[in-house]
């Protein structure tokens, strides 16, 4: 996967998360494809690119296309239906740039520990989920790889659970003030395959990028 692919994918996800942000209404979170072309052109994309790209991503889940019908008059009085596609961001989208919350993951095995007074390490939704913060960027990366794992139609069932505990395995020690740099490599050694896995490749190389310093 190109570097330029990457960029592109990246401004349209940033362009609808904005959206989202800013939303006011449920019908206002979403953009029809010509705002979303419009505002890309502005960055330099050409339009190729911004199609290609939007497609990869609503395949792979990041965003979510949407139609509404509606009636129009012709100028002779006839009424025809046309049907207008709406985007906006995935809640994995959502996650990619927030991160994880309460209502992805509901862990009760730490029920009554007061984390927030061990040092170093950061709740994340209702006390059920902690990353120690210095971990916190690449928790965030394997949440992503871990969501698009789960949506990709080239794994079974089974070798998506395997693949998903294993990101589980290094997650549950990112929480640690000082994580277990043997049991991280084992389980990032069986994810390794990904790196060569097409649409799953991109996101796997945003872990590597940062679980290296890690276990080194």
């Amino acid at each position: 996967m190109s570097q330029k692919s990457d960029t592109a994918r990246k401004a349209i996800l940033r362009f609808l998360y904005e959206i989202h942000e800013k939303a006011r209404s449920l019908k206002s979170n979403r953009v029809p494809v010509s705002k979303l072309k419009q505002e890309l052109k502005k960055l330099g994309f050409k339009e190729q690119d911004i199609v290609s790209e939007l497609d990869y991503l609503i395949e792979a889940g990041w965003v979510k296309a949407e139609t509404e019908e509606y009636e129009f008059t012709t100028p002779k009085g006839f009424v025809r239906k046309n049907v207008k596609e709406y985007y906006k961001i995935s809640d994995a989208g959502i996650n990619y740039f927030e991160g994880p919350s309460e209502f992805q993951r509901v862990e009760k095995s730490i029920s009554g520990i007061k984390v927030t007074n061990i040092q170093g390490v950061t709740v994340i939704g209702d006390n059920n989920l902690v990353v120690n913060t210095q971990y916190l960027d690449l928790f965030r990366r394997l949440s992503a790889l871990s969501e698009v794992v789960r949506t990709s139609d080239q794994f079974t069932d089974e070798e998506k659970l395997n693949c998903i505990k294993d990101m589980d395995t290094i997650k549950d020690q990112l929480a640690k003030p000082s994580p277990d740099k043997s049991i991280i490599k084992l389980a990032w050694e069986k994810l390794k395959p990904l790196a060569t896995v097409s649409g799953i490749a991109t996101f796997f190389k945003y872990v590597a990028d940062v679980i290296g310093g890690l276990i080194k």
